[in-house]
């Protein structure tokens, strides 16, 4: 299906997600709007708590009790199935289905938790792809292995039967980006996809998605606290703090001449060689929703 060339890949209109507890309601995301352009890169920033990941798995629709998607809406323009309101799909609908995994997939933070403990990472990979692809078991097992290689795993047909806790980290999570990619979707999710990893092995994850990313041509969610990482990987940065948006706009404008005092303080923590005389600037945190508060109420 064609789109106009200007309209985004995804829209995402006023989204608000709380927590039920017993204690009260926490909500986690406030009225949030974003969208990401085809072929384009949108970090997500904010440190710990602020609501990123949730936003992420919003998209999937999979947010579960005590948490809800009150409100909003998060519109997919697929080439391949069309406009989409994942927000309205019903649970069961064969088109959320769809949405998971084919038309959307995501990395997520740690490899070992994304990954079954029970389950070889070739046979893994074979049922993403058997399950959103009309592919036979032979042709399931050389497409993962294929996959596997352009990952950069080598020795694919051992790696391929081997189980998660046979690898290293940085195997395990070159496995779960082959998963995330084998059919080819549309956007990509990448949940701080290099927390658990040494430097050396950051570099090289970091490196590949951004090479996938070309090779696929798919859009790219990126979700981090490391605005390094945001300034190597991103075309366009969203900074949120205690679950709004504060500030969005191009990597180069809002690393320039950030304009919102949390984006200044996210970026003066930054190390540099000067950062051992100079203080770190603290920003009191706006005040947000105590919990037992009116969902997405101030």
């Amino acid at each position: 299906m064609n789109f106009p060339p200007e309209a985004p890949l995804l829209e995402v209109k006023n989204l608000r997600v709380s927590f039920f507890l017993p204690e009260g309601v926490v909500g986690a995301v406030q009225n949030i709007s974003f969208s990401i352009g085809r072929g384009r890169t949108l970090a997500l920033v904010g440190e710990s708590g602020s609501g990123k990941s949730v936003t992420a798995c919003s998209l999937l629709r999979l947010i579960q009790p005590p948490g809800r998607i009150l409100a909003g809406r998060m519109i997919l323009r697929s080439q391949r199935a069309g406009e989409i309101d994942i927000a309205h799909l019903d649970e069961k609908s064969g088109l959320l289905f769809t949405v998971r995994g084919g038309l959307m997939s995501m990395i997520f933070q740690e490899p070992m938790t994304a990954l079954s403990p029970v389950h070889t990472v070739g046979n893994q990979i074979d049922e993403a792809i058997l399950v959103h692809q009309d592919v036979s078991p032979a042709a399931a097992r050389r497409l993962t292995l294929e996959m596997l290689n352009r990952v950069g795993i080598s020795d694919a047909d051992q790696r391929y039967g081997q189980y998660p806790h046979e690898l290293s980290g940085g195997l395990r999570q070159r496995v779960v980006i082959a998963m995330a990619l084998v059919c080819r979707p549309e956007l990509l999710i990448a949940d701080e996809p290099t927390t658990a990893l040494d430097v050396t092995i950051q570099a090289q994850i970091l490196g590949l998605i951004k090479s996938l990313q070309r090779e696929i041509g798919c859009s790219v969610l990126l979700i981090t606290h490391d605005f390094g990482v945001v300034a190597q990987m991103a075309d366009d940065v969203a900074v949120m703090q205690r679950g709004e948006i504060v500030e969005r706009g191009s990597v180069r404008d809002v690393l320039r001449n950030p304009q919102h005092a949390h984006t200044r303080a996210l970026l003066d923590a930054l190390p540099t060689r000067r950062s051992a005389a100079r203080r770190t600037a603290v920003v009191a945190a706006h005040k947000g929703e105590p919990i037992g508060g009116d969902p997405g109420q101030k």
